[in-house]
């Protein structure tokens, strides 16, 4: 009896967990109409995801969003926007904010929202999130990428409501109030299905490059499919938007989230077939899937070894699409990946991203990659694949789980040794040591005029 009371007591006693911040958004007309409730009294919420719009450098949301509720204001904070009560104290539990889709790019960040034709919008969740803060002020001393234990973090679930809103994305996440990022799609917009990849694709992009688009993802993701096994994904997904004639060039960008690829295009040149558009929509398309594997199912463990990711997706594309097309050679990208990292690597490879040198994670991660390629019986699939296996009880992998694997697999550890100190410390004559790295995997190489070595 005595046991029994003590767990009622303990059960009782326990605190409860902590609500997390929540918003429903709905449409109403040409706008949306964002309802939060806040779990907490706080002067201000901050939002996560705070860049800039990349065509003036300053909030977007200040631009777009209209707050509703009396007693709280939208405002600029440091590098922060943010909700603050206007009389210093709490901002009101509940707020509604009025906004109008904002589509133009961000520094660093997801497309805030898509026109995708046909009357159909896409949000994204992400740009939601909240935190608090104890003091306005404190939002001003916030730095990039500032740790979360710096300010109160209670998750922020998202519900777009309407009868025709469908989720691309981070589905599951979405669902359990915990997304990794998702986009919710306000609309008609069909998704047609092919070998169970979907696509979603604006109704009013260039008709050759949707056909290309949806007869394209699904051969890519089919190929890594074969050669890496399912990457447990329901149903991979792209998601294509028209930005519309405003250039008179052609460009593309897009991003890649859990099970999504997405992608925009726009310019005058690019309404009728383009071969160097379709190229880079070739490439984009091969390398974002491949992340789906190396970057969700598994991932890095911190920045310093994105190298992984971002150069083995570069060699999975390379051989995805020579695999697919054999008149492709992937050997000009990987040269210059070779010339780059010979630029690059006098530095720690690992310390690139506080140098703003993120080029050298993809260079040198695929020179690394093509040695891990050699040492697998010229089968980059099956060390990928054996990577995959190897860490799925925390789906993390990190420089050290990398060279290990290498080293097994050739028996050589000298090869790991060289990339250690070129993650670690940078060479003192990158082009001689690339040619040497090479030489020791067994990988036939020339010299260019610069003596880097040239496949």
């Amino acid at each position: 009896m005595r046991a029994l009371l003590l767990v009622l007591w303990l059960a009782l006693s326990a605190p409860a967990l902590a609500e997390p911040v929540r918003v429903t958004i709905t449409q109403a007309g040409e706008a949306f109409v964002a309802d939060y409730t806040l779990p907490t009294d706080a002067p201000a919420w901050g939002f996560w995801r705070s860049s800039t719009a990349a065509a003036d450098n300053q909030s977007w949301r200040l631009k777009s969003w209209k707050v509703l509720t009396p007693g709280v204001a939208l405002q600029r904070r440091g590098q922060q926007d943010a909700f603050v009560a206007i009389d210093g104290r709490a901002v009101p539990r509940h707020v509604r904010v009025r906004l109008t889709p904002f589509t133009g790019d961000l520094n660093a960040n997801y497309v805030p929202a898509l026109n995708l034709g046909g009357g159909t919008v896409a949000l994204f969740d992400g740009h939601f999130a909240l935190f608090s803060v104890g003091r306005a002020d404190e939002l001003e001393a916030l730095p990039p990428g500032f740790d979360s234990a710096l300010v109160g973090d209670f998750g922020t679930a998202v519900e777009f409501k309407g009868r025709d809103v469908r989720i691309a994305g981070d589905v599951e996440g979405y669902r359990s109030g915990n997304s990794g990022g998702a986009y919710g799609l306000f609309g008609p917009l069909p998704t047609i299905v092919t070998n169970g990849v979907g696509t979603m694709i604006d109704a009013e992009l260039p008709k050759w490059l949707a056909d290309y688009l949806a007869g394209f993802t699904p051969r890519v993701i089919g190929a890594l499919t074969s050669g890496l096994g399912p990457a447990g994904l329901d149903q991979p997904t792209i998601l294509a938007s028209w930005e519309g004639t405003g250039g008179k060039g052609a460009s593309m960008n897009g991003g890649t989230l859990k099970g999504l690829i997405l992608m925009r295009f726009e310019g005058q040149q690019a309404v009728s077939e383009l071969p160097a558009l379709r190229d880079m929509a070739r490439w984009f398309v091969a390398h974002e899937a491949a992340h789906f594997w190396l970057g969700q199912a598994v991932t890095y463990g911190t920045p310093r070894d994105s190298w992984i990711m971002e150069g083995g997706a570069d060699l999975l594309a390379i051989r995805t699409i020579a695999g697919l097309d054999p008149s492709y050679d992937g050997r000009p990208l990987l040269n210059e990946a070779l010339r780059d990292c010979a630029r690059l690597a006098a530095k720690p490879i690992a310390s690139a991203l506080e140098r703003g040198e993120h080029r050298a994670y993809y260079a040198c991660g695929a020179i690394f990659a093509l040695v891990a390629e050699k040492a697998s019986g010229n089968n980059f699939f099956a060390f990928t694949r054996g990577l995959i296996a190897a860490n799925q009880d925390d789906k993390t992998l990190d420089s050290a789980d990398w060279i290990a694997a290498l080293v097994r697999r050739s028996g050589r550890p000298g090869l790991g040794k060289t990339i250690a100190t070129f993650l670690d410390q940078g060479s003192k004559n990158p082009a001689a040591d690339l040619a040497a790295l090479l030489r020791e995997a067994g990988i036939p190489y020339t010299l260019d005029a610069n003596g880097v070595p040239q496949l």
